[in-house]
């Protein structure tokens, strides 16, 4: 018997049926439906969009911000010399508790204040061992250090030429009364023991690493005994002065020497001063402050053998006192902000001014204080008791003085003072 034929359009429908139900066995993805058709389930299709969307790259990663430059603000102040005026007329002002020296500072407190970090030069001693002394051999109440870091002082160096005005029992008295009563307060220069010196005084601040210095060339004539334990930083050692500088160097990123020297009443450095500044900055030292003259001295940059700028001030001159001539009521605290960009780059001085100051006190030495310039007048200046003996003393000899000797072209990093677009004359005499 002979096989039926089966039609050629027959033959193509079955064939295209036959192939599509063993691709879909083959994955699954069909069912029958009694008509006939292939329904491929819901699920398996592809989303409508992935036909014609590309495939995605992988996204960079984010890039670290740059970290933020370190920033410090410091304000250092010159010779703090107490005489018997200001101590009797703080005692006065205590009214039999003790001695209140807030008076005397009060007008100058928020400058010194607004600083990450101030320092100062402690031209006296404070032993309360002690009774309080005046010139030629100081020692100032213990309630002065209270007011003194109460008004925001940080750092004070103790190496200067009244240093030994107690002899070592009242240096190792003073000593041991800021280590006890103020151990968060460097005090720089005069050490108790080899073991206080050779702890270094360091202060971390906003991501930088300071290390204090002090060192005075004149101890007035005295010394320490034979065998004493007491180290006292003189400039005149100048090899145990580069030993100092250099082990600082290797711990900190900044270096700050507070250094007596020079000659008293004085605007002009010695040779052996800038001698000595310029060895300071090759050894590695970067802002270097001068105190001793009881004047002020000039402000310059000085260039150190691997190419930093070092920030130098010969003298600030007396922060207050109750001195008896007209350039030695004249001070000032300098300015000035480090910087660093990143942790491996190298510090910067920035922003370096000078804020002039003046000791004022009324006739007979009477109730001394300081005034920033901006707010002394001319009024007080013709009121101040050193006119007594000394009648050019104005406004406008302040002004004369510092332009002569601190807005130099030597310091032209300096902001211009503000009466120096108005004229000498216009500040009144």
């Amino acid at each position: 018997m002979k096989k039926k034929k089966i039609a050629a359009p027959v033959k193509v429908l079955l064939a295209l049926f036959s192939a599509t139900a063993v691709s879909a066995a083959a994955f699954g993805i069909y069912q029958l439906i009694p008509t006939g058709e292939v329904v491929l389930p819901e699920s398996s299709l592809p989303p409508e969009s992935s036909a014609l969307s590309e495939p995605s790259l992988p996204s960079k990663p984010e890039s670290e911000p740059p970290p933020d430059p370190s920033i410090v603000r410091i304000k250092s102040a010159g010779d703090n010399l107490i005489h018997n005026s200001i101590y009797e007329q703080a005692a006065a002002r205590a009214e039999g508790d003790g001695y209140d020296f807030t008076y005397a500072y009060e007008n100058i407190a928020g400058i010194v204040a607004d600083a990450d970090i101030s320092t100062l030069n402690q031209e006296t001693v404070i032993a309360p061992d002690y009774e309080p002394s005046t010139y030629p051999c100081f020692n100032s109440p213990p309630e002065l250090a209270e007011t003194m870091t109460a008004i925001g002082f940080d750092v004070f160096n103790a190496a200067n030429n009244h240093v030994l005005d107690k002899g070592e029992k009242g240096l190792v008295n003073c000593l041991t009364f800021w280590r006890e009563n103020y151990p968060d307060y460097p005090v720089t220069g005069a050490y108790l023991d080899k073991e206080d010196f050779d702890d270094l005084r360091l202060m971390e601040k906003n991501g930088l690493t300071f290390a204090f210095l002090g060192a005075t060339e004149l101890t007035n004539g005295l010394s320490l005994p034979s065998g004493s334990e007491v180290v006292l930083m003189e400039s005149t050692n100048e090899a145990m002065l580069k030993a100092r500088v250099e082990a600082a160097r290797k711990k900190a990123d900044v270096v700050l020497m507070n250094i007596h020297w020079g000659n008293e009443y004085t605007h002009t450095p010695t040779d052996r001063q800038r001698d000595l500044a310029q060895k300071l900055a090759d050894w590695g030292v970067d802002v270097i402050i001068g105190h001793h003259p009881h004047v002020l001295q000039p402000v310059e940059m000085l260039a150190a053998a691997d190419g930093r700028e070092v920030l130098a001030v010969f003298s600030l001159g007396n922060f207050i006192s109750a001195q008896d001539r007209p350039a030695r009521m004249v001070g000032g605290i300098l300015d000035y902000t480090i910087r660093r960009e990143t942790p491996e780059s190298p510090i910067e001085i920035t922003d370096v001014s000078f804020i002039p100051t003046i000791t004022h006190y009324d006739a007979g030495f009477r109730n001394n204080r300081l005034y920033p310039l901006t707010a002394y007048t001319a009024e007080l200046a013709q009121s101040h008791g050193v006119r007594g003996k000394n009648p050019e003393f104005s406004l406008d000899y302040i002004h004369q003085l510092l332009d002569d000797v601190i807005y130099t072209e030597q310091a032209n990093f300096l902001a211009p003072p503000d009466w120096a677009e108005k004229g000498a004359g216009d500040a009144g005499a």
